[in-house]
């Protein structure tokens, strides 16, 4: 119930949230450049395209794991030496330990697992409880793997982290350090199934939370492709005047290569290169973090795929929003040169 609470809390402060300044910065930053440039206008960002990045369906990313339980009645005999174990095996046989969700089940199984560790040694060798601990202790961790895919796609919590938001990061984002903690635990834990064991349910529970917490993971993708269509359109908009109409076609400073330079230093180096330098910072620590999860042993098709989509070497939204940084950078770059305007030439600190 606690933990119901708190995500409707969370969710009514979402609700109540300010306006969206990093869309806005974008778009202001474009529309100067596009009047600078005396172009035919550019295309605005579209936020219905982010359903490209909307994850599979659940069903589809669900791994199908056989239900493997021992009776309470084959320990009673030995209930004195395996207490732990008696618990957690009556737990799961109860009502509520067969309604255990994903997440909850990871931290279940490595509770199991560990109590079974600590029972063995009690156990006379050779018996048929003791032989059938050990099968069962095997077979849970050939487990592991698709348990664990199972809790995060079928966590609300890690559907929310990745779910891309209406806004992007604002200019200046709060610290979001929790999340991007949680995620890479995550996939440390994963990266060590099925050798080790996955920690208890109390400790896997802050961890999700953190997740569920953040709107950060949503609005950096909006931000990476926002930033993505934003950056190519600027582009587009430098590149077609300078093969139509040079800005400076004798090579030297013109009034209107000298507005360009104050687009360039005021709009771009002042305002949206901060938010890009912010952007890429969060983006290398989530997009690594997400690497690492893709990289755990077991994941469903349909997860990988979609991971590939986000943060993948080739063709995926992080490298597109690396490529077109790069792009509108050299843009720039050719622009200010043609004119002697760029910073190093003459032209950088002239006046006008």
């Amino acid at each position: 119930m606690t933990r119901l609470l708190l995500l409707i809390s969370l969710c009514l402060l979402a609700a109540c949230r300010p306006g969206d300044d990093g869309l806005a910065l974008q778009r202001d930053y474009l529309q100067r450049l596009d009047n600078a440039l005396e172009t035919d206008g550019f295309t605005d960002f579209d936020i219905r395209s982010l359903s490209q990045y909307r994850l599979p369906p659940r069903r589809e990313r669900l791994i199908e794991v056989p239900e493997l339980r021992i009776s309470l009645l084959d320990l009673v005999i030995d209930a004195h030496s395996c207490p732990r174990l008696q618990q957690l095996i009556s737990q799961r046989n109860s009502s509520l330990g067969k309604q255990l969700v994903p997440s909850q089940r990871l931290g279940y199984e490595g509770d199991l697992l560990r109590a079974i560790d600590d029972c063995l040694p009690a156990l006379p060798p050779d018996t048929a409880l003791r032989n059938t601990l050990q099968q069962l202790a095997s077979e849970k961790r050939q487990q592991l793997p698709a348990v664990f895919w199972n809790a995060l796609n079928g966590s609300q919590e890690f559907e929310r982290y990745l779910r891309f938001a209406e806004q992007a990061l604002a200019v200046t984002p709060s610290e979001d350090s929790a999340a991007l903690d949680a995620l890479e635990q995550l996939a440390r834990i994963g990266a060590a199934l099925p050798e080790h064991q996955p920690p208890e349910a109390a400790e896997l529970e802050p961890w999700f939370f953190a997740l569920y917490a953040s709107d950060q993971g949503g609005q950096l993708i909006t931000s990476l492709a926002s930033l993505r269509h934003n950056l190519d359109n600027g582009s587009e908009l430098l590149e077609q005047r300078q093969s139509r109409r040079p800005i400076c076609p004798q090579g030297r400073p013109t009034p209107r290569g000298r507005i360009l330079q104050n687009i360039f230093v005021k709009f771009y180096a002042g305002g949206l290169q901060p938010y890009l330098a912010q952007v890429d910072q969060r983006g290398q620590r989530w997009q690594a973090a997400l690497q690492h999860l893709q990289a755990v042993d077991g994941i469903p098709p349909t997860t990988r795929a979609y991971l590939e989509r986000l943060v993948g070497d080739q063709d995926s939204l992080w490298q597109d929003f690396r490529a077109a940084t790069a792009r509108h950078v050299k843009a720039w770059q050719t622009l200010l040169n043609s004119c002697g305007l760029a910073p190093g030439q003459a032209g950088w600190n002239s006046e006008p």
